[in-house]
């Protein structure tokens, strides 16, 4: 009984990290990374201000200490984010690691000097072989890193790196940022 239950839950799960672009999807970003985020510093982070202005926007970034692009990349991220978010407040970036453990994580949030939120190692489903397997903030991720993508507070995806099944880079996804969240 246990392995049939065990083998229904696999199945359910597998069928659950298909990419999040029903725009009827229920599950907020919101309710995908609650009491899942961390500081860059690595400590916990409480709910928002709820005085401060909501997010609108978030844009996910899937990436890791090994990949050679990522670190080519998360650099131009970084400056994108210190010069946008203090005036995009109804935005933020969370950062998703595909690293294969969580030393390898925080080691690479502290070299690249990540200055936003990332989702806590333990939360996130891997399947051992630098590839999600599960229903949360991880149904978003594309094929492979680095992957940038946008999406609004419910969900639905409003810019990829992967735009119908060609890598087209997380620069597009910046620039997308840019004309959607606001100048």
């Amino acid at each position: 009984m246990n392995r049939i239950l065990l083998a229904v839950s696999c199945l359910l799960l597998s069928f659950s990290t298909v990419r999040s672009d029903d725009p009827l999807a229920t599950e907020t970003i919101a309710s995908l990374t609650d009491g899942k985020l961390i500081s860059p510093k690595g400590t916990s982070l409480d709910k928002p201000d709820p005085a401060a202005p909501p997010i609108k926007y978030y844009a996910i970034y899937y990436s890791a200490q090994w990949c050679p692009p990522c670190h080519h990349f998360t650099p131009e991220l970084v400056n994108f984010y210190n010069d946008f978010k203090p005036t995009h407040p109804n935005f933020e970036l969370i950062f998703v690691s595909e690293d294969h453990d969580e030393d390898a994580m925080r080691a690479y949030i502290k070299e690249m000097s990540m200055p936003w939120p990332a989702v806590r190692y333990q939360a996130l489903h891997h399947d051992g072989n630098g590839t999600f397997k599960g229903s949360g903030i991880e149904k978003f991720a594309g094929d492979g890193i680095p992957d940038l993508v946008l999406v609004d507070a419910n969900g639905k995806v409003l810019s990829d790196s992967y735009q119908n099944g060609q890598y087209v880079g997380p620069e597009t996804v910046i620039e997308d940022i840019k004309k959607i969240v606001g100048p």
